[in-house]
């Protein structure tokens, strides 16, 4: 069933009628923080490790919340239970510094405003291909820390933006984004792992966002005597990979068989990949959250 309901400002509307002003911020500038969770068979997966970090983002930015995060868990629950899900979807929530029925960067304008809270649900299942996606690396680089720190899951995502734009021109699925010292970052939407024999190695957090997927990623891994290492990773790195995949809540694992017109590997999905990815379905469904005490 097609959701139909979403949560806004503390109330389930139909999406027919959910508006937010022209005024708002996150709308006006971007002044928003974020988070999308993934829903398995009903249940929200690390849905109170979601609602921390979202907590934490906008404490960073200074957006003061009058709801608990036991408040945003339960909506967010609540508004998973009233569109009926009952397989995969995504759900996203975004926290805005709210509606000051003024324009400008001075956020004292928003001293007593409530921030605007919006959670939306999408019956759908990960969009990227499990046979493997193919990548272009960007002229946009990541952001550097300092700059803006990466940790922080703000709604301006311009830069990701036209690394994806580009990427999509030259016939690939997702960009490659490099550091401003040339190593490999993310993509425009996930992390990245390389293999190399038994050496897992993924770049270091200081131009990333560190997902959730990622650390189980990490446990997975040592499972199967992966030996895992956060790491500078450089472009020749990459092309010299065995197996190459990337992760994020929305799209779990995802194979990468192509970078910049180079065959990763075989081409193909290794078998640590696919091995990796079955384990995390299992765990996932494991770390899923249905009721909030």
């Amino acid at each position: 069933m097609e959701p139909q309901v979403c949560f806004l400002n503390g109330r389930l509307v139909p999406r027919s009628e959910a508006r937010i002003s022209i005024w708002d911020r996150g709308f006006q500038s971007g002044d928003a923080v974020y988070e999308g969770l993934r829903v398995y068979r009903g249940g929200v997966f690390q849905l109170h490790e979601h609602v921390r970090r979202l907590f934490l983002c906008a404490r960073a930015i200074g957006i003061r919340m009058s709801l608990t995060e036991r408040d945003v868990a339960k909506a967010i629950l609540d508004t998973v239970a009233a569109n009926r899900i009952e397989e995969d979807a995504h759900v996203r929530i975004t926290v805005s510094r709210g509606d000051p029925l003024s324009s400008g960067m001075d956020t004292r304008i928003c001293a007593n405003v409530e921030p605007t809270v919006a959670i939306l649900v999408e019956g759908k299942k990960p969009q990227m291909p499990k046979s493997g996606i193919r990548l272009a690396t960007s002229s946009v680089r990541r952001t550097p820390a300092q700059c803006l720190d990466p940790k922080l899951h703000t709604c301006n995502q311009l830069g990701q933006i036209l690394a994806k734009i580009e990427a999509n021109n030259a016939g690939a699925d997702e960009a490659l984004m490099l550091d401003t010292d040339g190593f490999v970052a993310e993509t425009n939407s996930a992390n990245i792992f390389i293999i190399q024999g038994d050496i897992l190695s993924t770049p270091r957090a200081d131009s990333i966002m560190p997902g959730f997927t990622r650390q189980l990623v990490f446990d997975l891994a040592i499972e199967r005597d992966l030996r895992v290492r956060e790491t500078r990773v450089s472009l020749g790195d990459v092309y010299m990979a065995d197996e190459m995949f990337i992760t994020g809540t929305v799209n779990q694992i995802v194979p990468v068989i192509e970078v910049d017109g180079r065959a990763i590997g075989t081409g193909k999905a290794g078998p640590h990949t696919g091995a990796l990815l079955e384990r995390y379905l299992q765990e996932a469904e494991k770390l899923t959250v249905t009721a909030v005490a």
